[in-house]
C-alpha cells in the first residue's frame, strides 16, 4: 500500500474538529444572500469534504446541521410559549 492509499484510508475515519462541528451546528441553514451567506460556505465545505473523501466528516456535518435546525426550532418554540404566556 502506497502513501496516497494510506492517507485516503485515514481520511475516511477522521472526525470533525470542534470548530468545524460548531460551524455546521450554528449555521445549519443554507441561506443565499443577506448578512450571512452560509449557502456558499456550506456548498464549498461539502465539495471539499467529498473531494478529499472525508466520509466520517460528511456524516457528522449532516448530524450537526440536523441538531442545529432542531435547536433553533426548540428555541423559537420556547420564545413563542413565553411570549404567549
Amino acid at each position: 500500500m502506497n502513501l496516497e492509499e494510506e492517507n485516503r484510508k485515514k481520511r475516511k475515519d477522521i472526525p470533525l474538529t470542534t470548530r468545524e462541528w460548531l460551524t455546521f451546528f450554528l449555521f445549519p441553514f443554507q441561506t443565499d444572500g443577506g448578512l450571512l451567506n452560509t449557502y456558499e460556505f456550506n456548498k464549498a465545505e461539502n465539495k471539499r469534504l467529498e473531494s478529499f473523501g472525508f466520509d466520517k466528516k460528511i456524516e457528522q456535518a449532516s448530524q450537526a446541521r440536523t441538531l442545529g435546525v432542531l435547536t433553533y426550532a426548540i428555541v423559537i418554540m420556547i420564545i413563542v410559549i413565553i411570549i404567549n404566556w
